[in-house]
Order: structure tokens, then sequence, then C-alpha cells
């Protein structure tokens, strides 16, 4: 059986209505006020069901009144709190840090957690971020030509000889003489997720960099994931790589339950009107339809098939945000009888 991994994605933002109001995000529609300790708590809850990585998103200010945990400083703390669960980013946008600064920061968070680090980065995409904390917002191809070369640095660095120096030129990023001790423990490095569906740039810079394939879930129904993957495996022949060397991951929604007025009320939650309309092409799709198309959602064993179905496309690592948080009960009924068949 092919080794499959799930893991949980760490509410950093509370997404609950207000009174007679929509969701403010739809990743966590009952979470009704930001809270440390809640969101810790849901770490450790995962960390004992024995999911396999814990992954914070890198934004600064979604979420209901605009509150939101720094990633790095959440996965740093994290890593003191844990001692087996991994620790990534889905995904640290590029521009919001130098990405010498970057190779440093993971290096010894690699280091401190004992080598559970995933690092997962991206070209960057949400506008008002830029705009609000006064980063310059390049367009698409400029961003992730600055992807491509803050990878190729990040690695330079971590690829130098112990007491060696590291210098890389390149057209948007320069260092000379840097050094990074000590390096990662991880050998030879640790995983490097890029996130993104873009065919023709941004997938070619996957079969080029990336050890791990991440994809947000309205590109992951099965029949899109095939397609995707099919992009990458042809653009690592040109590039001369081997397409088994990169691992596929499903990043989305889960909502596992028994209690049909649960899952009804849930669903109502996360996908309200507005949120089709502006995300599904067809406008006459049901809720129900959505559901089943573009989550992992229903019963033990409806959750399991859409699971299965994913696998067939070659997915093998599940990012998992459960819909009823701060409840762990989804999350406890996933991990008894979900994840004991694909282990």
């Amino acid at each position: 059986m092919t080794d499959v991994t799930f893991e949980y994605n760490v509410p950093v933002f509370a997404g609950a209505p207000e009174s007679g109001t929509d969701p403010t995000h739809r990743d966590t529609p009952c979470y009704e006020r930001l809270d440390w300790e809640t969101t810790k708590e849901g770490v450790l809850k995962a960390e004992e069901l024995g999911f396999d990585a814990a992954w914070a998103p890198d934004h600064l200010m979604l979420g209901r009144d605009h509150a939101e945990y720094e990633c790095w400083t959440l996965l740093s703390a994290l890593a003191g709190l844990t001692d087996d669960i991994n620790l990534g980013s889905l995904v640290l946008c590029n521009d919001y840090r130098n990405p010498a600064l970057v190779a440093k920061m993971a290096a010894t968070l690699d280091v401190i957690s004992d080598g559970r680090l995933e690092l997962g980065l991206g070209a960057g995409w949400h506008e008002p971020e830029y705009e609000a904390y006064d980063w310059e917002y390049r367009d698409g191809f400029e961003r992730l030509m600055r992807l491509d070369e803050s990878i190729r640095l990040i690695k330079e660095l971590w690829a130098t000889d112990s007491g060696e120096p590291a210098s890389f030129a390149g057209d948007r990023y320069q260092i000379d003489g840097a050094y990074c001790e000590p390096g990662p423990v991880q050998d030879p490095h640790p995983p490097i997720l890029v996130g993104g569906q873009g065919e023709e740039v941004t997938l070619k810079l996957v079969a080029k960099h990336a050890d791990v394939w991440n994809t947000d879930v309205f590109n992951g129904t099965p029949e899109t994931l095939e397609h995707k993957i099919g992009v990458i495996e042809d653009h690592c022949e040109t590039v001369g790589r081997d397409p088994d060397e990169i691992e596929y991951s499903w990043d989305g929604h889960v909502i596992c339950t028994r209690d049909p007025e649960k899952y009804e009320r849930l669903l109502d939650l996360m996908i309200p009107i507005q949120f089709e309309e502006e995300y599904v092409d067809q406008a006459d799709i049901t809720t129900e339809e959505i559901a089943n198309e573009y989550f992992i959602m229903g019963t033990p064993e409806e959750c399991a098939d859409a699971i299965e179905q994913r696998i067939d496309t070659g997915v093998t690592k599940f990012q998992c945000w459960f819909v009823d948080f701060p409840e762990t009960g989804g999350m406890e009924l996933f991990a008894d009888e979900v994840m004991p068949q694909f282990q």
C-alpha cells in the first residue's frame, strides 16, 4: 500500500459569522473568536490522535476581526510544545521575507524540532496584505520568477559544507559569503512544498524544485488532480527529473460525522450562496454536489471513498481543515474510523 499521511491545518484565524451574517472565513466557520489556548489545544489533539503534520497558512489579517497568528512565530512555538508531529507552512509568501533569512530560520527550526520541518513556499497572491503592509505587488510572472530564485538560493545556503560560506548571484536576490550554521538536521534538507496551479510556469517550477506539490480545494477534484499531475510529469520529462521524486498533497475541508443534522448545519455554514457564485463555474450546481465534488465530507465511509478517489490520482498527503473546530468530534471520528483504513 502506498504510504498515505493525514495532516492537520491549524486554525490561525476565526471565521464564525456575526449574528445574522455569513461566515467570515470558510476554513473556520465555527470558530467564534481567535484564542491561543483553543488553537494550541487543537494542535495537541491532532498530535495525540496520530496526525502526521500540522500546517499553518501564511497570512496576516484574514478571518474575523482581521485577527490572525503569524505563521513562522506560530510554528516556532509549536516546535516547543509538540514532540512527534511535523510542522509546516502552507505556504510562506515569498515576498514577505528575505529568502536568505528564510533559509536561516528554517534551518534553526529544523534543528530545534529535531528534523520535523516541512517548508511550504508560494509566490503570494493576497494583494490587500501587500498594500496594507507596504510590500510591492508585482505581476504574477515576476512573483513566480522571484520564487524560483528564492528556492535556488535557499538550497544553496543549505547545501554549503559546514564552515563554508555560500554565494548566489541572481537577477532578483544576491548573497555573498553568507553562512547558514547550524544547517538543517534533515538530509539532504527539509522537504520543500510548492503551492500553485498555473500550468506553464508554476507547475514547471514544481517539476524543477519541489519535493511536494500542494493544490487547493478547487483544484482538488479527482479529474483536475489527474490532469495537473500529468502536467507536472510532462514538465519533469522536459527538465530531466524523475517524477517519482515529487509527492502530491490535497488541502481542503473535511466534515466527518454520522449525524445528518450536524452535517447539514456545517455545510450551510461553509458554503454560503456567494461562495458558490465566486468559486464554482456551474451556475446550477447544488450545495450537495459541491460537497461531493470538491471536499471530503459525510460519514466515515463517504470520507474514505473521497480519499480513495484522490489516492488513485497520485495524492498521498491529505491536509485537512476540520469544519466543526473548535469541536474535535469530527477530527476524532476521522482518526478513529477513516485514517486506519489507509495506514
